[in-house]
C-alpha cells in the first residue's frame, strides 16, 4: 500500500504500469487535491480521469473505489487489499482532501490471523520453493507480449463481470437523478432529501466502484427519469463517462467547483429547482 495526492500519483505512473504489466498487487490511495500541477492542498476530484482511464502507458486498467466516509475509508481499503491479491492487480482508493481530513466514528473490523492469508505461490519470497518465480512484464517478442496483452484483457473482462458496486437512493420514483461520487455523494444526498420536502422528486445514483463503471444500472435507470444532473469538483471528467453511459434521449446537465471549493446542497438545490422548472 501507497499513498499521495495529485503529483505524488503522477510521479508513481510508470511503477503502476509496470505492477499491471507483471500483475503486482497493490493499493494506490489517492487523496485528491486541486491541480494541475502544484496547485493547492484543497479538495478536488481532478484525478479521476488520471485513475479510471489508466494514467500510464499500455493497454491495462485500474480497479478505482471511491470512498464518501471515514468507515469506507477502511472499509474500501480493506475491500481494495482484496481485490488487488484476487486478480494480481493495482487498485486505486480514490479519496479527496474533504474526506482525507474529515473525523468520523470507524468501527474496525477484526483482524485475520496470518494462516488465513491467501498462498501466494506465483510470488518471490527468498525460498528455494519460490527461486523459479520472476515478477516481469517485458516480452521481447511482440506475439508474447500481444499473447499478454490479451490474458490481461480477460482478466479485465472478468472484473467488469463481477466486482461492480454503487448505491441508489429514493430513485424509485425519480423525476431527476443526481449522480455523483466521494464527498459530493453526501452532498448530493442532502440536496435529495430537502427537494423531496420541496414536492421535487430527486433521486441519487452513486458510483463505488469507477472502473468497473455500474453503466448498466445507471443505463436502466436513465430509461426512467426525465432528467440528469452531474455534480463534481473537476472540469466535467464525470460527465464525459456519463454522457457515454447514460445511453438515452433524456438531458444531461453539468454542475461542477473547482480549484478547491466544495459545492454546497443549496446551490446544487438551485441547479435542480432551474432544471424542472422551478426557478
Amino acid at each position: 500500500l501507497t499513498a499521495s495526492s495529485g503529483p505524488g500519483i503522477s510521479l508513481m505512473q510508470e511503477g503502476i504500469s509496470y505492477s499491471a504489466g507483471a500483475e503486482v498487487p497493490c493499493l494506490i490511495v489517492n487523496v485528491m487535491r486541486a491541480g494541475p500541477g502544484l496547485g493547492n492542498i484543497a479538495p478536488e476530484q481532478s484525478d479521476y480521469n488520471q485513475s479510471v482511464k489508466g494514467g500510464g502507458h499500455g493497454s491495462y486498467k485500474l480497479i478505482v473505489l471511491a470512498p464518501n466516509s471515514a468507515q469506507e475509508m477502511c472499509d474500501l481499503t480493506i475491500k481494495g487489499l482484496e481485490l488487488a491479491d484476487k486478480y494480481r492487480t493495482p487498485v486505486v482508493l480514490l479519496s479527496d482532501a474533504f474526506i482525507g481530513q474529515m473525523m468520523e466514528p470507524v468501527d474496525f473490523p477484526e483482524p485475520i490471523s496470518k494462516e488465513e492469508l491467501p498462498k501466494k505461490p506465483w510470488a518471490t519470497q527468498g525460498t528455494a520453493e519460490h527461486s523459479k518465480n520472476l515478477i516481469n512484464s517485458i516480452y521481447l517478442e511482440p506475439s508474447e507480449m500481444e499473447d499478454h496483452i490479451k490474458r490481461l484483457g480477460e482478466k479485465f473482462k472478468t472484473i467488469e463481470k463481477n466486482e461492480i458496486m454503487h448505491e441508489e437512493f429514493q430513485t424509485q420514483d425519480a423525476d431527476i437523478l443526481l449522480v455523483g461520487y466521494g464527498i459530493t455523494s453526501r452532498i448530493l444526498k442532502d440536496v435529495t432529501e430537502k427537494a423531496r420536502n420541496e414536492g421535487i422528486k430527486v433521486g441519487l445514483f452513486r458510483p463505488i466502484t469507477l472502473w468497473p463503471f455500474p453503466g448498466k444500472a445507471l443505463t436502466d435507470l436513465s430509461k426512467k427519469v426525465k432528467n440528469i444532473l452531474v455534480v463534481e469538483m473537476s472540469d466535467g471528467q464525470l460527465f464525459e463517462d456519463i454522457k457515454l453511459q447514460a445511453n438515452c434521449m433524456k438531458e444531461i446537465y453539468s454542475y461542477t467547483r473547482m480549484g478547491g471549493i466544495v459545492p454546497t446542497s443549496t446551490e446544487v438545490l438551485e441547479q435542480v429547482k432551474k432544471i424542472m422548472g422551478r426557478k
